[in-house]
């Protein structure tokens, strides 16, 4: 999947080229040309997907491990979400005052949260609202982000699956959305690369509520590998 991946980049950058050299021939505003611009962008996207995918099942211990402060974080990304949002009048909130520091990967901690965060913001109404609890329930160990959006959640008989590479929901959840189904599967090797877990379920108030279950101060896969040796 890495190999494909990477065999894509180049007849994609190619394309991205001729695009700028028929914009510059026949000038900007060309329909077909923003309808381009947007597949190429969705297959890039889709290729860096695969690839953090794909490092994640077959070479974990290469990503570097840091000490990241999961509430700094989740403002930051709460930040830009709200940013994203705004155009929409949709609210993005930040509950909670639990402060804790884990041991891991901060790009791969960043983009298992964003994938959550965009998805509620994605599929919240307009005028609706999106809540990213931060929370350290029962274990003094262990801190959780619990994210919920207000849309109309997803059928029972698919919370076990989201997680799965490439399913998608097709009740209108995400037939429009531009996804591939590759986020969510992406949050789920990010918890287990972690120690931790990530399950969803349908709010009993409406939309969808996905929890991510992380250990606090825990070594990556790579530093327990090193220090096994």
């Amino acid at each position: 999947m890495a190999d494909i991946s990477h065999e894509l980049r180049s007849p994609l950058a190619r394309v991205s080229l001729a695009l700028d050299l028929a914009r510059r021939r026949l000038g900007e505003g060309v329909p077909e040309h923003q309808r381009i611009e947007r597949e190429v962008q969705r297959l890039n996207d889709l290729i860096e997907q695969l690839l953090t995918l794909a490092r994640l099942q077959v070479h974990p211990d290469n990503l570097q491990a840091e000490s990241v402060n999961l509430r700094n974080l989740v403002l930051e990304i709460a930040s830009d979400a709200r940013f994203e949002a705004q155009s929409t009048n949709k609210r993005v909130l930040v509950q909670g005052d639990c402060d804790a520091t884990i041991r891991g990967s901060c790009a791969l901690l960043r983009s298992a949260i964003e994938n959550v965060v965009r998805n509620a913001v994605r599929h919240t109404p307009e005028n609706g609202e999106v809540t990213i609890e931060i929370e350290n329930p029962h274990d003094a160990n262990r801190i959780v982000i619990a994210v919920r959006d207000h849309g109309s959640g997803v059928p029972g008989s698919a919370l076990d699956r989201l997680f799965d590479p490439f399913f998608r929901v097709e009740e209108g959840r995400d037939r429009d959305s531009g996804g591939v189904g590759l986020g969510l599967a992406i949050v789920r090797q990010a918890a287990l690369f972690h120690g931790g877990r990530v399950s969803a379920q349908n709010h009993p108030d409406g939309g969808l509520l996905v929890r991510l279950d992380l250990p606090i101060g825990t070594a990556t896969s790579s530093e327990r590998h090193g220090k096994n040796n």
